[in-house]
């Protein structure tokens, strides 16, 4: 009793201690749901619609869209390996279809409109959907497009070959085993989503109908070609001085063009300084001297492949006759080919081109046909006696008039002929014992059977038909790259630090950077969306400076000078000029004022050149003006823009009147972009097309509805996407 007396004497100050330690524990359980929620929102790489984009996911999305482009590339004879600019290319294209999935996804959703598994497998049938095209690069059927059947007997014995495949130990197989399977994974992701886009387009396209006057008035203006006489009186020709601009008439103007200046994203205006270190004369000259040592190794009759190896080449040597098919990415290559005699070697030379010093030798010259219609039988044996014995046991056997398909059946073995072309193997740098074969295989005629061996087996080898034959060449090519020295780097990096010391704001680095041979480049309304800088410099460089941009910097802050490139061979400084806020750019951004101005002086110039020409009623009359500019134009048609010689700029208004003006006949003073023109009908004519009332109907109105959809697809973009873009950070 006297302890619960006690407590209870207590009980404010317990219930304050209680108090104070719940708090404690629910305030440290909020802040670490911040720091979870800070350390998520850290991974997101974007968001649509609030939908969030991880970085995880991301690179997931990266790596299934590279999987497809590595294939397509090795189906077409390349190794597969990506450059860093088809990567950053890849990056892009999964951002883009990420957002045009989400807002349609989210629209569709609002609507009630999804694709059911019914519609995927009418898809499937068909085949012709642009998602499925790299799964018909794989399971074609006879007609060459993509082959359903072939497709759902891969899936359904995807694990017997994948285990197969890894019984025998093939690495190569079980790579491609499995490539093929996260390809089709991505494709149907694909087409489902290029299936929902359809139906969210033909929502558009079914709310535009046309009619027969409408239809006509397309077909005409398709059909109908004019040749006119044209006299211009461009804009060009008044000075600029003579025309003031108020602040008011931009305002107004401003109103006028202000969905132009809208940005769902924060911008920033730029001035960039990119220096692209090259090469010194010195650095060429010394490797000049270095390729001329290799090229003195060949004439002197050395290893051609350990000549190769040691250059360091580009094109490694594969002891092989390739067609010049092979050397089409090395055109100064391939230009040489048929001036060399058999043996000799070109001198060392450089190439602007691909910015390399060369030499080559060629080796030998041959005919061999390009196609080759062959099946084999190989040897089951491990040791080479026994091999080489059963071998010409087959190939005796064969020449004895014995079956292949029942030699073929005896040693367990397929006797299903293929077709082997060129650009299946013509690479460079195949092993010896690759190479040799398909050296001995291109020189078996036609209804022939040879043994082929090498110290990994031997096979009977029965060529049964060849197809165009050509000039092959076995060619030994040395050619380097002219890279920077370490000094020539250092040299360009310190000149750099000299200037910058020296220009520390981004008004002095843009007055002095022409006298000392660097290069301004304006970037206004530079967003994360542009991604400019770290796709087209690349290195870790520029995607720091790229956050230093958008997390750091502040109007007027001059960046630090940021190393970077892809080769490590770009120095950078960016200048921030203004930093803008999401929404609409003020009338008077820089940006925004520039193009303000541009509009209305163009149009208070035509307006002058109006009231010069306003007597003017014939093409003489036009003449008779300084400045003005008489041409003819053929085959005009309202679809699509005249253009005048000297002028340059894309008319509409012009091909209208030259459409609506009748034969003989002059035209009104016309006001178009660029200048004010008067015309003269010379001629008219039409194609052939035959005009049919239902099918033009069908156009018009797939126009309009293509062209709503794309104007109702940018508005959600720009206005209720809620886009947050933060590539950048990765």
């Amino acid at each position: 009793m006297a302890a619960l007396q006690k407590i209870r004497s207590k009980g404010a100050l317990l219930v304050g201690v209680l108090a104070l330690a719940l708090f404690a524990f629910i305030a440290e359980e909020f802040f670490r749901s911040l720091e979870t929620t800070s350390n998520m929102d850290r991974n997101i790489v974007g968001k649509v619609y609030g939908e969030k984009l991880t970085i995880q996911d991301f690179q997931s999305m990266v790596d299934e869209q590279s999987n497809v482009v590595k294939m397509q590339m090795q189906m077409q004879g390349q190794d597969g390996t990506l450059s860093d600019q088809q990567t950053e290319q890849i990056r892009e294209q999964v951002w883009q279809q990420f957002v045009q999935n989400t807002v349609i996804k989210h629209e569709c959703d609002k609507l009630g409109i999804f694709v059911t598994d019914g519609e995927v497998q009418e898809a499937l049938r068909e085949g012709t959907a642009q998602s499925l095209q790299p799964m018909a690069a794989v399971f074609r059927n006879a007609q060459g497009g993509f082959d359903l059947a072939q497709l759902q007997d891969f899936l359904k014995n995807y694990n017997k070959y994948l285990a197969d495949a890894q019984k025998a130990q093939q690495s190569e197989a079980i790579e491609q085993v499995q490539m093929i399977k996260n390809i089709w994974d991505f494709s149907e992701k694909q087409l489902r989503n290029e299936l929902l886009s359809n139906k969210y387009n033909v929502l558009f396209a079914m709310g535009f109908v046309s009619n027969p006057i409408a239809a006509k008035e397309n077909f005409d203006d398709r059909t109908i070609q004019k040749n006119a006489q044209v006299a211009a009186l461009p804009y060009s020709t008044i000075n600029d001085k003579d025309i003031q601009v108020s602040d008011d008439e931009l305002k107004a103007a401003y109103e006028q063009f202000k969905e132009n200046f809208y940005s769902p994203v924060e911008t920033r205006d730029l001035k960039v300084v990119d220096v692209n270190v090259v090469a010194s004369a010195t650095d060429r000259a010394d490797l000049m001297k270095k390729v001329q040592g290799f090229q003195q190794q060949l004439q002197n009759g050395s290893d051609v492949a350990n000549v190769i190896r040691t250059s360091n080449s580009e094109i490694q040597y594969s002891n092989l006759a390739l067609s010049k098919n092979a050397f089409q990415q090395y055109p100064d290559i391939a230009a040489q080919l048929d001036s060399m005699a058999v043996g000799s070697v070109k001198p060392a030379y450089y190439n602007a081109q691909d910015n390399t010093i060369n030499t080559l030798k060629l080796i030998a010259k041959e005919e061999a046909p390009d196609s080759i219609l062959y099946r084999q039988i190989a040897s089951t044996k491990t040791d080479p006696a026994e091999r080489k014995a059963q071998v010409d046991s087959i190939l005796g056997a064969l020449n004895g008039g014995a079956s292949f398909a029942e030699l073929a059946k005896k040693y367990g073995q397929r006797s299903d002929s293929v077709w082997l072309t060129s650009n299946q193997y013509e690479q460079f740098g195949l092993n010896d014992e690759t190479a040799s074969y398909l050296s001995q295989l291109s020189k078996i005629g036609a209804g022939s059977a040879q043994i082929i061996s090498n110290e990994q087996g031997a096979a009977v080898v029965q060529v049964l038909d060849r197809k165009k034959m050509e000039t092959k060449y076995n060619v030994a090519v040395v050619k380097c790259p002219l890279n920077f020295s370490k000094k020539t780097y250092e040299d360009e990096l310190s000149r750099f630090n000299r200037f910058l010391a020296q220009n520390k704001d981004a008004a002095s680095i843009e007055k002095n950077a022409a006298k000392n041979g660097y290069a301004v480049t304006d970037l206004p309304g530079y967003s994360p969306m542009q991604n400019v800088i770290p796709a087209q410099i690349g290195g870790s460089g520029a995607k720091d400076c790229a956050r230093w941009i958008f997390d750091e910097a502040k109007a007027g802050d001059v960046s630090k000078l940021y190393e970077c490139g892809r080769n490590g061979d770009h120095l950078l400084v960016v200048c921030v000029t203004a930093t803008n806020d999401k929404g609409y750019l003020p009338w008077d951004n820089k940006e925004v004022k520039d193009f303000l101005t541009m509009v209305v002086k163009q149009q208070k110039k035509a307006e002058k050149a109006l009231a010069m020409a306003k007597n003017v009623k014939t093409i003489a009359d036009m003449q008779k003006i300084k400045g003005a500019v008489v041409t003819s134009l053929t085959n005009q048609t309202m679809a699509g823009y005249a253009m005048v010689n000297g002028i340059n700029v894309p008319e509409p208004k012009l091909s209208g009147v030259i459409a609506k003006t009748g034969v003989n006949k002059c035209s009104s003073l016309v006001q178009g972009a660029a200048a004010i023109y008067i015309v003269k009908v010379t001629g008219q004519s039409k194609t052939a097309d035959k005009y049919d009332a239902a099918s033009e109907m069908a156009q018009v109105a797939q126009t309009s509805g293509q062209r709503a959809y794309s104007s109702a697809f940018n508005y959600l973009i720009l206005h209720k996407a809620k886009l947050v873009d933060h590539r950048y950070e990765f």
